[in-house]
């Protein structure tokens, strides 16, 4: 599918990706001084001037604020896509690496997602990115089954899914890659424009 064609779709389906994930946007603990929380955003207007770009798009999820991988795939994904004509987006979890780690290790089905915010903020950043009208996400997950709604919902309107070092389920992504430093060269492919 070309990604006008993608771009479409997603416009259809956007709506319905943003009603599938607001469960999870409720379950975020709100701020005290009444601002939203890290993370946490009215992502449904958002569907506006930022769809209509024709400029191809990637989000980077990361795992947590203060993973040791972050400068380098920041660094390493800001630079393809200033050399390539792309947007990049950045979502971070705010996590810390530990909290991450631990939520990598529950068992499915021992937890409400509600309880996991490792889990939910990766959520959110999925469903900021469809707001956003990106064409690929790249994600380390923090969980390799909890995310599969929400990635195979994006899927389903046309986003591609590159995942690296936590490996999600099975139709879950488009392409896997073992090391961040592999990521930039996948998600040009994912883009097409290689």
């Amino acid at each position: 599918m070309k990604r006008n064609d993608r771009r479409s779709a997603r416009r259809v389906f956007g709506a319905l990706l943003g009603v599938v994930l607001s469960a999870a946007a409720g379950c975020m603990p709100a701020a005290e001084d009444g601002q939203a929380a890290a993370g946490d955003v009215s992502l449904q207007a958002e569907l506006t001037a930022e769809a209509a770009q024709e400029e191809p798009a990637a989000g980077l999820i990361l795992t947590s604020r203060d993973a040791e991988e972050n400068e380098s795939i920041i660094a390493g994904l800001e630079e393809m896509a200033e050399s390539n004509g792309i947007r990049l987006l950045v979502y971070t979890p705010d996590v810390s690496a530990a909290e991450a780690e631990e939520a990598g290790g529950l068992e499915m089905g021992s937890f409400a997602s509600c309880d996991v915010n490792p889990i939910e903020y990766q959520m959110l950043g999925v469903n900021e990115f469809a707001a956003e009208n990106v064409d690929v996400i790249a994600i380390h997950a923090n969980h390799s089954e909890a995310l599969e709604s929400v990635l195979t919902a994006a899927r389903g309107i046309g986003i591609r899914i590159c995942a690296w070092e936590c490996e999600v389920q099975e139709g879950c992504f488009d392409t896997y890659v073992d090391t961040a430093s592999e990521v930039p060269d996948a998600v040009l492919e994912l883009l097409e424009l290689e």
